[in-house]
């Protein structure tokens, strides 16, 4: 008989998904005796409760990159192919990368200089740039001052001049940079009004909550989300993975 429980406690514990909808005809003392085995066991080896989290954590790491797999799948067009996006590097590359950025943001400003250079020494990378202003008023300004730099052909100097700012991003400090990028201010901040610009924010947010995207930087490459700032060799691994699918 305790041979017999010790074997069901274990299937118990290996078997936990399953037996959450198993039907039992344990009686009171038997499932009570299971209690007691279990509790016995896992203090005597609490390996296997490690053990058992580690494989709940794979399985739900699993889980969790099919989901966001089956989202950029889903949501590709918006993803990839937004007119309202600034598409850098080689239009024609044979890997996109998608970056949601706020200009706000210290880790999207030390991963530029690797993002920039990286695109430029490979040569064959398509570089999405989705404004994602989340850090507040002065982040959505400077992002629609970009929006409108681009209707001037001025983007990237003003993308530039945004990240290289020292300091707060107020109204002052986003004309200065952008007289400073070759930028016509005044047409700049006429065009800051097109509803246009608020339209594509808004879109870039919903893709954001559909993607499981709720910080910056988060980047896209081939079919996986990479969360975080990223530095050469990261975004190396990148291409060398969405290249290899």
């Amino acid at each position: 008989m305790i041979a017999f429980l010790r074997s069901a406690a274990l299937a118990l514990i290996l078997l936990a998904p399953m037996a959450a909808h198993a039907q039992t005809s344990f009686d009171d003392k038997a499932k009570a005796e299971i209690e007691r085995i279990v509790h016995d066991y896992l203090v005597e080896n609490p390996e296997v409760l490690v053990k058992a989290f580690e494989e709940l954590e794979r399985r739900q790491d699993e889980a969790k990159l099919a989901q966001t797999r089956a989202a950029l799948a889903e949501h590709a067009k918006s993803l990839y192919s937004d007119p309202g996006d600034y598409v850098a590097g080689n239009p024609e590359g044979d890997v996109t990368i998608v970056e949601f950025f706020d200009y706000r943001c210290g880790y999207c400003k030390r991963s530029f200089a690797p993002l920039m250079d990286f695109v430029k020494k490979d040569g064959n990378i398509r570089l999405v740039l989705k404004e994602f202003p989340i850090l507040g008023p002065s982040s959505l300004e400077a992002s629609k001052a970009a929006m409108a730099a681009k209707k001037q052909g001025r983007y990237m100097e003003m993308h530039a001049g945004l990240y290289a700012h020292k300091g707060d991003l107020d109204a002052e400090a986003i004309d200065a940079i952008a007289k400073k990028a070759g930028v016509d201010v005044a047409r700049m901040r006429k065009d800051m009004e097109d509803p246009a610009f608020a339209d594509q924010v808004s879109r870039t947010y919903r893709l954001a909550e559909a993607l499981g995207i709720d910080g910056t930087p988060a980047f896209v490459a081939g079919g996986t989300l990479y969360p975080g700032m990223a530095d050469a060799d990261r975004l190396a691994q990148m291409a060398a993975n969405a290249r290899s699918e």
